[in-house]
């Protein structure tokens, strides 16, 4: 699969702005300021496989 170029233009300006400190210790927080990033130029983020969503336990 290959990444369209706005999309990675998109995550990239996300990481840059992210801080150091930011990536190491929070990367939950980097990958929301990634998702949310992208929303807002207007891509959609959502699960490519149904089993990919949320687990049960059996």
């Amino acid at each position: 699969m290959t990444t369209p170029p706005a999309a990675v233009a998109v995550i990239r300006a996300a990481l840059e702005d992210a801080t150091a400190a930011e990536l190491l210790h929070h990367p939950h927080a980097a990958a929301q300021r990634v998702s949310h990033a992208l929303e807002h130029a207007g891509w959609t983020i959502g699960p490519t496989h149904p089993e990919n969503g949320r687990q049960t336990a059996a």
